[in-house]
């Protein structure tokens, strides 16, 4: 079982080079259809785009959101309460972007690893707070 942040699953779906073992844990959790991705990620896909920090080609943040969904398999979970009220229960100190609280507290919630390579997340896991799996 895996979640994936949004700059995890924007390298995924573009490509991007990734380490051996983040692969091989992505591939794993895709065979036994435990590959997630909070739908929180694709109003942070959606936002990054309508500002110019993300190009992903011609597609609008739908259509890609919706396609890298299908192509990769992933379970996308909706946001709910207790999510909402998980990201910010979070033990402290961590950072104020709402993105990231609700990833992280995804995984916590279902005792999952996020596959990341954000800086502030992967501190949080080393700090014991949260599964990391750097790629």
């Amino acid at each position: 079982m895996l979640v994936l942040d949004t700059c995890a699953l924007v390298a995924l779906a573009e490509g991007e080079p990734m380490r051996s073992s983040a692969i091989d844990a992505i591939e794993a959790a895709q065979d036994a259809l435990a590959l997630f991705v909070p739908s929180f990620v694709a109003l942070e896909v959606a936002q990054k785009i309508a500002v110019g920090k993300l190009v992903l080609g011609k597609a609008g943040a739908r259509t890609w959101f919706g396609e890298a969904v299908r192509r990769f398999g992933l379970a996308e979970v909706p946001m709910s309460a207790s999510m909402a009220l998980a990201a910010y229960a979070l033990p402290e100190p961590f950072h104020k972007d709402p993105a990231d609280r609700v990833i992280v507290a995804l995984a916590r919630l279902l005792g999952s690893p996020v596959v990341t390579i954000d800086r502030r997340i992967l501190a949080y896991g080393r700090q014991g707070h949260v599964q990391v799996l750097a790629y």
